[in-house]
């Protein structure tokens, strides 16, 4: 094996501490979701928190990407500082951060789904 064609290692990126910790945050996103579906109303304090959550999710999510793009420019004239394959794994993690985005949509749209909606009078003071 030729050791001039290995992809030089970056336990920044690839590195299974690394990984492990964006797989767990993930995983750990869900939890909420199914607490507050198991009695199947969401309140708005409920719904609050995973938006609030969906947002710190996508922060870390953009922060990825924009060092990414910094990292592959490259400083000054030098080349890229960030392999290929690296920048592929990272792109792979930063789009699984964005997942949490669906869980509050997910719950959002379950929200709207249960209101009650109740006719309105037909008097100015109703309106």
């Amino acid at each position: 094996m030729d050791l001039d064609k290995c992809l030089p290692a970056n336990p920044d990126i690839s590195g299974i501490g690394v990984r492990a910790a964006i797989y767990t945050q993930n995983l750990l996103c869900f939890v909420p979701l199914f607490v507050y579906l198991w009695d199947k109303k969401i309140t708005r304090d409920e719904l609050a928190g995973i938006r609030d959550q969906s947002i710190g999710m996508l922060a870390v999510a953009f922060s990825i990407l924009i060092t990414t793009i910094i990292l592959a420019k490259g400083p000054g004239s030098q080349g890229p500082a960030i392999s290929s394959f690296h920048a592929a794994i990272v792109l792979d993690l930063s789009w699984m951060n964005n997942t949490s985005t669906w869980i509050w949509f997910i719950l959002y749209a379950h929200q709207r789904s249960t209101i009650d909606y109740k006719p309105t009078d037909p008097t100015w003071s109703a309106w």
